[in-house]
């Protein structure tokens, strides 16, 4: 079913009555995106395009499986497949609604080298909260973090798994982590403290998506940021910022600390150990 017809549909609240398999174009390949209601309908409209132009850049540097925290609906996964068809791929995703949809995804488009796990990652294993601010079922700003949004009510909760990375190495292989890809609403600290041992050995590129603490008010952010920071500078890492024209990337900037900002914009990072920086600061994107 063509995407423009299902758009129309959702302009007249008729989406809920559609189960379908629809085509996008994606740098120039094609995915059958599955429809299920409302579910997966925001993959037929691809956002943050960027992604692909970093993902391309950055994917020859490094080797091994790519790690990403926080699948959602499979955003990331179309886009690196997009760009590698072969490079290995291991999700994590606490959200039973979205594994469901994300493992008809990844089914549908017959995608190989792919591991999608049915939990959490955090700094112990645990069951935790998953707190959800929209009424949808695959709601992406869900945070298992109490409070990380004190100005927002939240809507329903659901109990998840969440574990340690040392008890997920001893069924997963993750001695070779070329890539880890963050987007936990909030919970960064308690992912990165998890993988601290794989930074240290295999000294991963990480894409991470840190929100805005948008002032020195905001206790709790601020004190998370600082935290993450200091980690990442244990393990010898550096700290670049995303730079965005038009919805492509521009620039990797160095920084020397994230700020205090109230721009989502600022959001994206790239951290790197420090034995690759100089290739991240000769990178041209134009």
């Amino acid at each position: 079913m063509n995407k423009f017809f299902l758009k129309a549909l959702n302009k007249f609240n008729l989406l809920e009555k559609v189960n379908v398999n629809a085509p996008i174009q994606l740098n120039n390949k094609t995915f059958l995106i599955p429809v299920f209601g409302k579910v997966g309908y925001s993959n037929l409209f691809i956002t943050e395009p960027w992604m692909i132009g970093l993902l391309s850049k950055l994917l020859p540097m490094k080797s091994g499986v790519f790690v990403d925290v926080g699948v959602n609906i499979g955003q990331t996964l179309l886009k690196l497949r997009s760009v590698d068809a072969d490079v290995p791929y291991i999700g994590f995703e606490p959200n039973p609604f979205c594994v469901n949809y994300s493992s008809n995804l990844i089914s549908l488009n017959k995608m190989k080298n792919v591991q999608l796990l049915p939990f959490g990652v955090s700094d112990n294993t645990a069951i935790g909260v998953l707190n959800f601010f929209h009424k949808g079922s695959t709601d992406s700003s869900a945070s298992i973090i109490a409070d990380f949004r004190p100005d927002q009510k939240v809507v329903h909760q659901e109990f998840v798994p969440l574990y340690h990375q040392l008890d997920i190495e001893k069924v997963v292989d993750l001695s070779q982590v070329g890539f880890l890809k963050i987007d936990v609403e909030g919970a960064e600290l308690e992912v990165l403290q998890s993988f601290q041992e794989v930074l240290l050995q295999s000294q991963p590129i990480i894409l991470m998506e840190i929100l805005p603490v948008y002032n020195s008010e905001n206790v709790q952010r601020l004190e998370r940021q600082n935290k993450i920071q200091k980690l990442l500078k244990e393990c010898n890492y550096s700290i670049f910022r995303v730079n965005k024209v038009d919805d492509q990337v521009n620039s990797l900037v160095k920084l020397e600390n994230i700020e205090i900002h109230s721009n989502i914009e600022f959001c994206e990072y790239v951290c790197v150990h420090e034995s690759v920086v100089n290739q991240i600061l000769n990178i041209q994107f134009n």
